[in-house]
């Protein structure tokens, strides 16, 4: 389990420096209807000054609970997850079967996602049984994109909006 901390902004000309600490952290570039979203997701709380000033705006901020998928049975707090992610690859007709499974097990959770053989990540969120194929550049070995969806859900997105997902700094 982990608290983990998102800032989405829309993206401008210079980019946010990579953090310098050990603290795993994902920086993203989203595009969506045509515009280009940074989100960068961190393990921990954000420090206080964090969210920008005027020449840096942070359009959200999300805050949540994640869980590794494969621990939940081991970890007491998973029932009050947000996200929980999957950490081993699979074909999307298994990944989709499994995000189900979990969802259905686990009501709380907003968004489930678990990387795919032959790169991607399925994803499903809120109640529905839509399953999605998202973010083929990013690694299996990064499960904060699954916090950075989150926090493009909590911002008042859809998954479907999606057009591009990069890594700009993953850690």
């Amino acid at each position: 389990m982990r608290f983990v901390s998102v800032r989405l902004r829309t993206s401008i000309p210079y980019a946010w420096d990579p953090p310098r600490d050990t603290v795993p952290g994902l920086l993203l570039r989203m595009r969506s209807a045509g515009r280009e979203f940074d989100v960068l997701a961190r393990v921990g709380l954000t420090k206080p000054g964090i969210p920008g000033d005027a020449d840096d705006p942070v359009a959200s901020a999300d805050e949540h609970v994640a869980v590794d998928a494969e621990l939940c049975r081991q970890i007491p707090w998973s029932a009050c997850a947000d996200v929980l992610h999957d950490r081993h690859p699979r074909p999307f007709t298994d990944a989709a079967r499994r995000l189900v499974d979990i969802r259905a097990a686990y009501p709380g959770c907003l968004l489930a996602a678990a990387p795919l053989t032959g790169g991607g990540w399925a994803v499903t969120e809120g109640t529905g049984r839509t399953v999605v194929s998202l973010a083929r550049q990013v690694p299996p070995d990064q499960p904060l994109l699954a916090s950075c969806l989150h926090a493009w859900l909590v911002a008042g997105h859809l998954l479907c909006e999606i057009e591009d997902i990069h890594v700009l700094y993953g850690r």
